[in-house]
């Protein structure tokens, strides 16, 4: 069995100012939610985060530094929008954060955090306008009230696409296997089933539910078509304090042939990412049918 529990909110934002978007959203986004949770919850602010008594309970390490504390994947998953438009004074653009398992308690902190007007640098000033709550099944959103439902993986599994043939968008995805990162031109099928068999391995043991050894039978499709390049992502880092640069690329494929395996891992990406440096945005997925 495979299976963990997820919830997916939805945050909109209105643009204060006229700007150019910037491409990387997930930086800026994350770094304002780690410097706005700690302060909110901290009770030792004093006490660095690495010897305090209540590093391994309080809700800012719980939920943002889960990777170097816990030993576990982020428990959030960013989904920023990747666009260069034109904003005016009044337009509107969204981030999507995946709480993984129990993650979903914690969600008025992630908001509350988030519910500020944030610079993304150069004057680009954006304030949060709107929640919504997402409903996998339905591909909808809903304005989020009192609560945030969660929903099981599992019911993924019993998708079906009626298709023979779909088109996958990576948006800028850093997948790193055996200790070396891969290029944009040693992407093919054999690296790709690996990733999804990993990324949600990775979730469903350490959030849900992992008792059997997930076999993607890749002899039922052929992947085609692949459009990659290099797009490396650049942040900056509060705890090293310099600028770093994240490996990644992106691009599209094509999947071809019987579809109804791969198809529902497919759909639980789109909620989760694939790869590395999910929690900066990083390995969104998109299907397209």
């Amino acid at each position: 069995m495979i299976n963990f529990e997820f919830s997916k909110v939805r945050l909109e934002y209105t643009a204060l100012t006229n700007f150019k978007q910037p491409y990387f959203l997930g930086s800026s986004i994350r770094g304002v939610l780690g410097r706005k949770l700690k302060k909110i919850v901290c009770i030792k602010p004093r006490e660095e985060c690495k010897t305090c008594e209540f590093n391994k309970t309080c809700p800012y390490t719980v939920i943002f530094e889960t990777e170097l504390y816990l030993n576990m994947p982020s428990k959030y998953v960013l989904q920023p929008e990747y666009s260069n438009k034109e904003l005016k004074e009044g337009d509107k653009l969204y981030v999507d954060i995946t709480l993984l398992g129990f993650a979903s308690n914690y969600w008025e902190f992630i908001i509350q955090s988030l519910n500020t007007v944030i610079n993304l640098g150069k004057e680009r000033f954006i304030k949060q306008t709107g929640v919504y709550y997402y409903y996998p099944f339905a591909d909808s959103y809903y304005p989020l009230k009192s609560f945030v439902p969660r929903f099981n993986a599992q019911n993924f599994f019993e998708l079906r696409t009626g298709k023979d043939e779909m088109e996958v968008r990576l948006f800028p995805t850093s997948l790193k296997f055996y200790g070396k990162y891969i290029k944009a031109e040693e992407f093919n099928k054999d690296i790709f089933i690996k990733a999804v068999v990993s990324r949600v391995s990775n979730v469903a043991k350490n959030y849900g539910v992992k008792s059997e050894k997930i076999f993607i039978d890749k002899s039922k499709f052929e992947i085609t078509d692949i459009k990659m390049k290099p797009s490396p992502m650049k942040r900056w880092s509060n705890r090293k304090q310099k600028k770093m640069l994240i490996p990644a690329f992106e691009g599209s494929f094509k999947i071809k042939g019987d579809l109804n395996e791969i198809y529902p891992y497919l759909t639980m990406l789109e909620n989760i990412n694939i790869g590395k440096s999910a929690s900066f945005g990083l390995g969104v997925v998109k299907t397209y049918l």
